[in-house]
């Protein structure tokens, strides 16, 4: 006669069969809602954001209808007067670029000349390149325009979002409570340990990021400012949101100025003093300062964090990359209060 427990092990492969489709079923879900999901997501981290603001002034006496109303009207003005300077910035760069290829076409060509590649077939190569087409500027404003979208449709976005958080703060009992008292006194406990602990975690990271991501972006505009480069609103607000992306984000946002210098400048000493000032600049805030400020509220691999800014940004894109790391932390949360997923909650631990 089997065991239970035999029969639990032989199990097993249909076990793994039924979570791998469930898995992949989710991840269709995902992809072909995220018009959905990602407004739902970024409302959802805005209320871990400001729910506490909302709190405290009902503390105050504030009637919650004022209180709604005044928070979500300071997110909403801050949000579009940041989103009107960035596509304010890009239109400006867009106008400006064609006047700058003509002179980078000239920059790399004559920067080339003078450089002698070891390689034969490297400079038969490089000698093919037709930089002209490259730095087209009908193609390179496109593709600025193309991807950062439209003003109007950032606000549509915004206020979808927006319209998701005043529900999601205007609820009297919080979803994840009415579900506990449904539920029997340990498991409530266990899931009310759990949503505190999400809201814990997510909202210290996206507080101290924030306040990084500002320090991060002051500190550019300055060097920008001291070196006399163009475009340094613009620069300052790529740096502030590109910098919610772990590494590729401060690349990706140190590659920008350092362009628009060599536009400006070409190969001197002020581009390569600006372009080394900046890359310092952000080695010191992400590798130095910012794990100091932030600890190991997180507790992700950094091998793990690298495969959800893959999967996230694959899965839904740019919005992906900004949401990958406080959504993989909140899963490993829940991975680490089932005891069948604990395994790969630990796998996925930076300890």
């Amino acid at each position: 006669m089997r065991t239970s427990t035999e029969e639990g092990h032989g199990l097993w492969p249909l076990q793994a069969a039924l979570g791998f489709l469930a898995a992949v079923a989710a991840v269709v879900v995902l992809r072909e809602l995220r018009a959905i999901f990602i407004p739902f997501c970024f409302a959802a981290f805005l209320y871990f954001l400001f729910g506490g603001a909302v709190r405290r002034l009902l503390a105050w006496r504030v009637p919650k209808a004022l209180a709604l109303a005044g928070v979500l009207a300071a997110i909403f003005c801050g949000l579009s007067l940041c989103g009107m300077m960035l596509f304010a910035g890009a239109a400006t760069f867009v106008d400006l670029f064609p006047a700058y290829s003509d002179r980078a076409v000239a920059l790399v060509e004559g920067g080339l000349a003078r450089v002698h590649l070891p390689f034969v077939d490297l400079r038969q190569y490089v000698a093919h390149i037709d930089w002209e087409s490259l730095l087209d500027p009908g193609r390179v404003t496109a593709l600025v325009t193309g991807s950062i979208g439209s003003f109007a449709g950032f606000l549509g976005n915004l206020l979808l979002v927006l319209l998701l958080l005043m529900f999601l703060l205007a609820e009297k009992t919080p979803m994840a409570e009415r579900v506990a008292r449904r539920l029997t006194p340990a498991r409530a406990c266990g899931l009310r340990a759990v949503m505190g602990e999400v809201d814990a975690r997510v909202r210290h990271y996206l507080l101290i990021k924030t306040l990084m991501s500002a320090a991060t972006a002051a500190l550019a505009a300055l060097i920008l400012l001291a070196g006399g480069a163009d475009f340094v609103v613009f620069t300052a607000l790529l740096v502030f949101f590109l910098n919610y992306i772990p590494t590729f984000g401060s690349l990706l946002s140190t590659l920008f100025p350092a362009l628009a210098a060599f536009l400006k400048f070409g190969f001197s000493p002020r581009f390569v003093l600006l372009t080394l000032g900046l890359m310092a600049m952000q080695f010191l805030m992400g590798n130095v300062l910012e794990p100091q400020v932030m600890g190991r509220r997180l507790n992700l691999s950094p091998i793990v964090i690298l495969l959800a800014l893959i999967f996230w940004g694959w899965l839904w894109g740019a919005a992906g990359m900004f949401l990958a790391v406080p959504v993989t932390s909140s899963a490993r949360i829940v991975f680490e209060s089932v005891p069948a997923l604990r395994p790969l909650a630990a796998a996925m631990g930076g300890e």
